[in-house]
């Protein structure tokens, strides 16, 4: 029998070629691991309504896992699997601090909305890249007292590449601090990761780690990577992730990896 009853996975890159779509091949790979009883989860640092159109496309059911992990929420009934949130102190400090770095945020409401202080370059970028809605709310630190999934700043890579050391040391044990895209600087609550979501995920339906795959190509997909019985990468991920996973890609078309990565954990297992 197939060792893996979950498979979790990324979608930016791993299942989402450069076109921010599934290929053909991706898809019939995402069948070929059903067919052999295995429960398929996206698990994301998209906002959870964003990711709903995937979700739908490849006809799944079940829990997703959005915003790195800070919320695990199941499709079709709305049930919270898990939920970690920015606390209201943080989350305005972070946004102060942005505001006075003159820096992009995104702020992931818990209510759905994606807040932004006004439109830049920057959300364009991630907007074109995700296909998500943005809601421009004025001044962000009015939401100070609510509590957010996440807050992203996003800004030249080289910038952010500066940021990170000094966000880390900063927050180090009151957030996780990460990047994703080169862009990106993300803030969550301590302790969330898309592991930690994943695990959620598994132990809502009575497995172990041994019997979960997971599928990543970025430095938030880390954790999720190690956790898995058998973590994967993608042949173009960052050093981090192919570090993390027990297996690589097969080279080849980015819109393909994730099928090629199926096809070699199904040709392995068939012996």
């Amino acid at each position: 029998m197939f060792p893996y009853r979950l498979a979790a996975i990324d979608l930016d890159n791993t299942l989402l070629g450069p076109d921010k779509q599934i290929s053909r091949a991706n898809a019939a790979a995402v069948d070929a691991l059903r067919r052999r009883g295995v429960r398929v989860v996206l698990a994301s640092g998209r906002r959870h309504e964003n990711m709903l159109r995937f979700h739908r496309q490849l006809d799944l059911e079940g829990p997703m896992v959005s915003c790195n992990g800070a919320l695990v929420q199941h499709v079709e009934t709305g049930d919270v699997l898990y939920e970690n949130l920015v606390s209201a102190d943080l989350a305005a400090e972070v946004l102060a601090e942005g505001e006075r770095l003159g820096i992009t945020q995104n702020y992931y409401h818990t209510d759905g909305p994606l807040y932004v202080r006004e439109r830049t370059r920057w959300t364009d970028l991630y907007q074109r890249r995700t296909g998500s809605d943005v809601t421009v709310y004025g001044d962000l630190t009015r939401l100070a007292g609510d509590r957010p999934l996440k807050i992203i700043w996003i800004d030249a890579p080289e910038r952010i590449a500066g940021l990170l050391p000094e966000m880390e040391a900063r927050y180090a044990g009151r957030l996780y601090v990460t990047t994703t895209d080169v862009e990106y600087l993300e803030f969550m609550a301590p302790g969330v990761n898309k592991g930690v979501g994943v695990a959620a995920v598994a132990q809502k339906f009575g497995l172990a780690a041994p019997e979960v795959l997971a599928f990543g190509d970025a430095n938030n997909d880390v954790p999720m990577l190690e956790w898995a019985g058998l973590g994967v990468s993608m042949d173009a991920a960052q050093p981090a992730a192919k570090a993390a996973a027990d297996r690589i890609a097969p080279p080849g078309d980015p819109e393909t990896g994730f099928a090629r990565a199926v096809a070699a954990i199904l040709s392995e297992a068939a012996g």
